[in-house]
């Protein structure tokens, strides 16, 4: 569920860095203030239900006053420089974020990316770009990998239009920090992780501007949509200008109807343990064993990592074995059910304009899961520009047109709608 690249032409140049500079950084405070303009309320937190809820959670002054502050920062980075621009300064980071489902603070990685040259008067603008799916046990963060896990081409692309590029792994994902688990797909912790990111891009280089845009695919997609609608409650002090989504995963609950009828696709199944797994960490109701059988229960360890073992799991795994999707009773299939309905997007009004690019010939992210969502999003009022890309599957080509598009927010022109 990614997209690796953009309609990216690859330019392998030197990435240019400085030399053995780590650092551990205090969180300085912002003003409590802002506690009256949250929805999470200014309070100490408590435990959470153990069933997700549609309401924002309890966060403390303290986790508020941290957003987007910085743990360490680094710039001995395990990128290839070949694979970005010339000029390129790149830095692994160490944030503050807080959890969507406990409101607790935690600790997230991600990268910044700043093209060369002087930055303009205004600031440079960001693009905060939330990868696809990898996987979603510790040692999957993207960041960890030379290739940003097959995102350093986007990343280049985007640094070629001469904007900075803020990455987040998103929380749990890493193997170097100690965080709650990753509860994949849950859009409030993906929205606040790509929020925070943008605040610590700033706080690494306070030269970059307030103005950002949200790219993101699949499950990027869903956490740049999220980033969209909570931006009004969360976003205070920054101005989302756009999101990009690229075959958003906005609601994925149908999917267990099909696994019940043992009709998903191949590309389905791979990602149904991730599915079944990430709800599992937010709702301990949801037992994985009633859900994964056969191939997919016996390899899930597998199959929701991004180990050597990962990729031979997910080929054994995309081939159909009946009854192996099946949930154990009626109740388990409406409490999966239920928590992803939760999880779907949207559920309110988003505020910054809006451009979806989706296939028509996904076997993942149905089209027509993507269409309903658009049309729910259209009831809203919201500025949205829907892009089927007739014939594409769940990696698209988004051509020319993202980039226009996102040159066009920044530049202030109106932007297009067709709801």
């Amino acid at each position: 569920m990614r997209l690796r690249r953009p309609c990216v032409r690859s330019r392998r140049r030197p990435l240019l860095r400085a030399h053995g500079r780590r650092r551990r950084i205090a969180a300085s405070a912002v003003p409590l203030a802002l506690c009256g303009t949250l929805a999470l309320a200014c309070s100490s937190p408590e435990p959470a239900d153990p069933s997700y809820s549609s309401s924002l959670p309890t966060a403390s002054a303290d986790a508020i006053a941290a957003r987007g502050t910085l743990v360490s920062s680094s710039t001995e980075t395990p990128f290839d420089p070949a694979d970005f621009p010339d000029g390129t300064t790149a830095e692994t980071i160490v944030y503050n974020s807080i959890s969507g489902v406990t409101g607790e603070s935690t600790e997230v990685t991600g990268a910044l990316f700043v093209p060369s040259g002087p930055a303009p008067a205004s600031g440079r603008q960001i693009v905060a770009y939330a990868h696809g799916t990898v996987g979603i046990t510790p040692g999957c963060a993207p960041t960890e990998a030379s290739d940003l896990s097959g995102d350093a081409g986007t990343v280049s692309y985007l640094l070629e239009q001469g904007y900075a590029v803020a990455y987040t792994d998103y929380q749990g994902l890493s193997s170097t920090v100690d965080a709650p688990a990753h509860p994949y797909l849950e859009p409030r912790t993906a929205a606040f992780d790509v929020i925070d990111s943008v605040r610590a891009a700033r706080n690494v280089d306070p030269s970059l501007s307030t103005r950002w845009v949200a790219v993101g695919t699949s499950q990027g997609g869903q956490a740049a949509w999220a980033a969209n609608e909570y931006n009004e409650t969360y976003g205070d002090g920054l101005q989302l200008v756009g999101t990009a989504a690229l075959s958003p995963a906005l609601d994925v609950s149908p999917v267990v109807a099909l696994a019940g009828q043992s009709s998903i696709s191949g590309g389905q199944r791979t990602v149904y343990p991730m599915i079944v797994e990430g709800a599992a960490t937010v709702d301990p109701s949801i037992v994985p064993s009633d859900y994964l059988h056969g191939v997919l229960g016996e390899k899930t360890p597998a199959l929701i990592s991004c180990g050597p073992g990962s990729g031979p799991a997910k080929t054994a795994a995309a081939q159909p074995e009946t009854g192996d999707t099946v949930p154990a009773s009626t109740e388990a299939a409406e409490r999966l059910t239920s928590l992803l309905q939760k999880y779907s997007l949207p559920k309110a009004a988003s505020a910054a304009p809006i451009v979806t690019f989706y296939g028509t010939a996904d076997d993942i992210v149905q089209p027509a899961w993507t269409e309903t969502a658009l049309g729910i999003a259209c009831g809203f009022g919201d500025t949205v520009l829907r892009v089927p890309l007739q014939g594409q599957g769940h990696s698209v080509d988004p051509g020319e047109l993202l980039i226009t598009w996102i040159a066009d927010r920044f530049a202030g022109v109106p932007a297009p709608s067709n709801c």
